[in-house]
This record gives structure tokens, C-alpha cells and sequence, in this order.
């Protein structure tokens, strides 16, 4: 049976044909834009889609010293400090052969650098630094668009919205959600 044929007087209809005849002239409630304040527990209508890369460049997981690998493959290694990096925006220097620059958790990794020392690692006189562990590419680094990027969807319709589907839609900046209005329901008696 295909669900779609009246079944003979007396047979049960299995659960699949009965939901599928149930639900053949139902439609979706209509959508409404609330605010990620007011939407847990709804209906999501529409997929949110990130609206930035997150993180936007590669960052720091650690504080440190940014470096380039071939410059630490052999310790202990004696750097130059060119600079630091804060977090809060891209760093402007470059980190050249035998340089390193001052890094922050959160900070972008200067361009020229593929790793980071962590700063446990290192012993620092002015404006050198004596690294003593060897770091390898990617070391401590956070490559940009690691938790998403432009255009991923992060959320999909469809979904009931809790409390860490709000905090992605926040961090994919959307203060607003499309969701399916809610129902209302009478009884008579």
C-alpha cells in the first residue's frame, strides 16, 4: 500500500501512511523575525548563514612569541623581537629569518611567522629572546576561519533553537532570526 489507496474496511493503516495522510494538507506556520533574545525554543525558518570568518586571520592560541618554524626546527634559537601582537586587529610587521614578534591569545599571526612559542618556552633579555623548545608549522595557531567562514551555514532550518544555537547565531552576527510563528490553539468542549 502506498498510502495514498483507502485501505480495506477493518485493516490498520501502518504509521508511516497514517502521518502521511495526516499531514497531507498541513503547511508550515508562516515566518516572523524575532530577536536571538526571544528566540529560544522556536522553530528556525530559514538557515543562518555566517556573516564573517571566524577567526579572521590566523591568531594565537597561546601567548608567546610568533616565529617561523625553520627558525626554531634546531634549539635553543636566539630571535630578534620585531614587534608584538595584540589581540584586536592584524599586525602590520613581518616576521623575517631570525625574528620573532611578541604574541598575544587572540592576536593575528604576523605574516612572515607559521608558529608560536609559547612564552614558557623562552626566556627574553630586551629585545632578544632565547627560545628552547623547537615548534613545528601551525604550532599554537588558530587558522582563520577555523570556527566558520563567510557564507557556512551554522544553523539549519528546521531546527528548535537552545541556548548554543543563540550563542552561534550571535557569534555569526545575526541579532535577529527568521522563525516559524507559534501556534494557537483552542479547545472546545
Amino acid at each position: 500500500m502506498t498510502g495514498h489507496e483507502h485501505p480495506a474496511p477493518g485493516t490498520l493503516l501502518q504509521l508511516d501512511a497514517a502521518l502521511e495522510r495526516m499531514l497531507a494538507g498541513v503547511e508550515g506556520l508562516s515566518a516572523e523575525e524575532v530577536s536571538i533574545d526571544d528566540a529560544p525554543g522556536r522553530v528556525l525558518a530559514e538557515d543562518v548563514r555566517a556573516r564573517d570568518t571566524l577567526p579572521p586571520w590566523d591568531d594565537s592560541a597561546m601567548d608567546g612569541y610568533a616565529v617561523r618554524s625553520a627558525d626554531v626546527a634546531v634549539v635553543p634559537s636566539d630571535l630578534r623581537i620585531i614587534g608584538e601582537s595584540i589581540a584586536g586587529g592584524p599586525y602590520a610587521g613581518k616576521v623575517g629569518a631570525g625574528e620573532a614578534a611578541r604574541i598575544f591569545t587572540g592576536a593575528s599571526v604576523p605574516h612572515g611567522a607559521d608558529a608560536v612559542v609559547i612564552q614558557e618556552d623562552t626566556e627574553r633579555d630586551g629585545d632578544a629572546v632565547l627560545v628552547k623548545e623547537a615548534a613545528k608549522a601551525g604550532a599554537f595557531v588558530r587558522p582563520a576561519g577555523l570556527d566558520f567562514r563567510t557564507g557556512d551555514v551554522g544553523i539549519a532550518a528546521g531546527r528548535v533553537l537552545g541556548a548554543r544555537d543563540i550563542g552561534l547565531a550571535a557569534a555569526m552576527n545575526h541579532p535577529w532570526l527568521r522563525v516559524r510563528r507559534r501556534p494557537r490553539v483552542a479547545w472546545f468542549a
